[in-house]
């Protein structure tokens, strides 16, 4: 009975905890599949940093500056609207009679309209769209050069992934050589030397990896901080280093950048505002003229006027005689400034030729850089098969073994910075010709 009992309480006691099992076990495969869902590639990266990166959020606030901007210069041509009223009582003699004045009320409506301006106000419409275009242009700017500086955090991500993984299996090798040369020590096949080298071998490789995945959490830190993500809504990066092949040449990189680029686009903007400026500066030496009207209710304090009600119209012309050379000097100011962005505009020219001209030396070495790091890799891993060979085989000495070993790694990680490297070069190329962005939504990256 006793042995009955114990086997329905075991029964009972599988068929509580098996739930619990069941539901810890679907908590976990949820948990996994969701961590496997929070992750970004490149352009969902992109979408997320030209949303909430912050720089990117400041710089969309100039547009609300240039709308400002455009108030201002629209109402330099509308007429000015003022109510002005006032109501005083004092208790004293003001006239010659005796009489005492008690109160004074008056209101009064003026409008005033600027006929002409000197040709201030048509150069503030002009500077108006101006301000706006350069706006957009900065931003447009500042957008090629985010996603430039994201592609060289995101795949310095993925470089220090690749590294890490790199260190991790020299480290698993390494421990693999020191219990085959422990082994062979305890069967008096190798020496104790050997063991000692197999031992150094792998406390210097589960340095590297040691090292390398704090330099793989360092990238990462960088990259959410760049998109504007906090810690604790940090984002797994999926992707990989691949040689991405690139067609187009010199020239028509050139045309793209002359064309394209928007901070070239912000300085002749720049530069068309500057010379509406000298207009401003000059408006200040020209005849002016305005309309203004005004009309109200007086009553004053002198009981014998006759009306209550005023109205007055004007038309004013001012024509400046002398201002002590202050519109002269504006204007000097103003055309040396407009000098200046010319200038800007020239030396723009010359460094967009330099930067393509460097962008394609840059990848063109990359991409031979690849080949090379390629070869260096099969040639690395040929060494190794073979250095294993003859070590099994008791013909190889085992420091050509460890050396063998030693620049597989060293290889493949030459290899994976070949490819971050041309990677980068591709990238600076777009960022130069101003369309990264389009041409990012346009690629493939799996």
């Amino acid at each position: 009975m006793k042995k009955t009992n114990g086997r329905f309480i075991r029964r009972r006691a599988t068929e509580a905890v098996a739930p619990a099992i069941f539901l810890i076990f679907m908590f976990v495969l949820m948990s996994a599949r969701a961590a496997q869902a929070a992750s970004m590639d490149i352009k969902e990266a992109i979408e997320l940093t030209l949303r909430d990166n912050l720089s990117l959020l400041s710089l969309r606030e100039e547009a609300r500056k240039a709308y400002a901007f455009k108030l201002q210069a629209d109402g330099a041509r509308q007429p000015e609207i003022g109510l002005n009223a006032y109501i005083d009582n004092q208790r004293e003699d003001q006239t010659s009679d005796g009489s005492g004045r008690y109160d004074n009320r008056v209101a009064r409506a003026t409008l005033s309209q600027t006929l002409y301006s000197g040709g201030r106000n048509s150069a503030l419409q002009r500077q108006a769209v101006q301000v706006k275009s350069i706006a957009d242009l900065s931003l447009i700017d500042a957008e090629n050069r985010a996603v430039g500086e994201l592609f060289a955090r995101f795949y310095n991500v993925l470089l220090r992934e690749d590294v890490v993984e790199t260190e991790r299996s020299a480290a698993l090798t390494s421990e693999a050589h020191l219990r085959e040369v422990t082994k062979m020590s305890e069967l008096g096949l190798s020496n104790r030397l050997e063991v000692i080298r197999a031992q150094q071998q792998l406390a210097a490789n589960r340095a590297l990896l040691t090292s390398a995945e704090g330099t793989l959490s360092t990238a990462i830190i960088s990259l959410m901080n760049y998109m504007a993500l906090p810690p604790e809504e940090r984002i797994a990066v999926k992707g990989e280093l691949a040689a991405i092949d690139i067609n187009g040449s010199y020239d028509g990189s050139l045309s793209s950048a002359m064309s394209g680029r928007a901070d070239r686009a912000r300085l002749a903007a720049q530069y068309e505002y500057q010379k509406d400026q000298i207009e401003v500066e000059r408006s200040a030496a020209r005849p002016k003229v305005a309309l203004g009207a005004s009309a109200g209710h007086l009553n004053p304090y002198n009981r014998t006027d006759g009306g209550d009600d005023t109205w007055r119209a004007e038309l004013s012309i001012t024509v400046p005689i002398l201002d002590r050379n202050a519109a002269r000097a504006g204007v000097l100011r103003a055309q040396a400034v407009e000098a200046q962005d010319r200038i800007n505009i020239a030396q723009k020219d010359l460094d967009i030729k330099s930067e393509i001209e460097t962008a394609w030396i840059e990848l063109e070495t990359t991409r031979e850089n690849i080949g090379s790091t390629n070869r260096a890799l099969e040639l690395a891993e040929e060494t190794l098969r073979l250095a294993e060979i003859g070590f099994q085989e008791g013909v190889t000495p085992q420091l050509d073994l460890l050396n063998a070993q030693s620049s597989l790694t060293a290889s493949r990680l030459e290899h994976l910075r070949a490819l971050y490297n041309h990677t980068l070069a591709v990238v600076a190329l777009k960022v130069t010709e101003g369309d990264i962005i389009k041409w990012a939504g346009e690629r493939d990256f799996r």
